[in-house]
């Protein structure tokens, strides 16, 4: 018996080949149908957003400034004897935002004989506090905590050097020299 001789519909060569030419296209088909579905599905690109902006934003920190009524020389300790007293005031104003104020003595030299008896007294008088800032050693007068000052508030201090009598003997025709930074610091 040939191969043409096969009867297709007994289940010859001819018919499992003609099954399996459905069943191979019924596969392609459905093969098709499940990658159109998942392209359309996954890749169909509906992303749905919206996007706005607010232009011309800037930032800057505020600057810290502080103003001093008196420059130059603060005490006048010219001829200065022991049991002598000097005095000096100095207001402050704060130009900045919220400030903490703070005094030191730069630049003493603390192997001076006159440095290392002269007293400091700080004491704020305007508004009039009872006790005072400071009251020790000129050589001891270092990052002195004034308070904290308020934007544009003033405040107002009186500083005495003393040299109390009986005191620095070996001190005379010394001298000493120093500067009063009067500093304000950002806090929040």
């Amino acid at each position: 018996m040939s191969v043409a001789d096969r009867d297709p519909v007994s289940g010859g060569h001819s018919g499992l080949l003609l099954r399996d030419r459905k069943l191979i296209a019924i596969l392609i088909a459905g093969g098709v149908m499940a990658f159109v579905v998942t392209a359309v599905i996954g890749f169909s690109g509906a992303v749905f957003s919206s996007t706005s902006s607010s232009p011309g934003n800037e930032y800057a920190a505020a600057g810290m400034g502080l103003t001093l009524a008196r420059t130059g020389q603060l005490v006048d300790g010219s001829g200065m004897a022991p049991g002598d007293s000097r005095s000096g005031t100095q207001t402050v104003t704060n130009e900045g935002h919220r400030g903490r104020l703070t005094l030191d003595a730069r630049g003493v030299d603390g192997q001076s004989p006159l440095a290392k008896v002269l007293a400091v007294v700080v004491q704020q008088t305007d508004p009039a506090q009872a006790q005072p800032a400071y009251d020790g050693p000129l050589t001891g007068l270092s990052s002195v905590l004034l308070g904290t000052l308020a934007p544009g508030e003033s405040r107002s201090y009186r500083v005495t050097l003393t040299w109390p009598a009986g005191t620095g003997a070996g001190a005379a025709g010394t001298t000493t020299s120093l500067t009063f930074d009067w500093q304000i610091e950002s806090v929040s």
